[in-house]
């Protein structure tokens, strides 16, 4: 039986060098980049352990034929558990990030969290415990 080693999530982007730039600013640690020199087609930054690839739609289409594009609307979203979400929400903002909620409660006041997208417009959940 195979055993999973480590977990990762790629986004597929128009422009890879704007999204490295703004996970960059969030303190995210670039962790691998293909090819090592030249334009990027894909890189991985890693967070808690967690890579998330930001890869290039059409590379990936050229190379292989994913039939992928990058989307205006999200049909997925990467949570950041952090002690901090009206820091890390201004972060995001600063670093080029749009709005979806401030920083809110939940409705049983546990949790604290807020949604922005990144500047590919993937979206982002920040929540951190009460």
């Amino acid at each position: 039986m195979s055993r999973i080693q480590q977990f990762q999530v790629n986004l597929f982007c128009d422009d890879v060098d704007r999204c490295l730039a703004f996970y960059k600013d969030l303190g995210l640690a670039e962790a691998f980049r293909a090819p090592a020199s030249g334009p990027i087609q894909h890189v991985e930054v890693e967070a808690a352990g967690i890579r998330i690839g930001l890869t290039s739609a059409r590379v990936a289409n050229e190379l292989v034929n994913l039939g992928v594009e990058p989307a205006d609307l999200p049909a997925t979203e990467i949570v950041f558990w952090c002690d901090d979400v009206p820091a890390l929400y201004a972060e995001a903002m600063a670093a080029g990030a749009t709005a979806v909620v401030a920083p809110t409660n939940s409705p049983d006041g546990r949790l604290l969290f807020a949604w922005v997208r990144d500047p590919e417009a993937h979206q982002l959940k920040f929540v951190q415990t009460r």
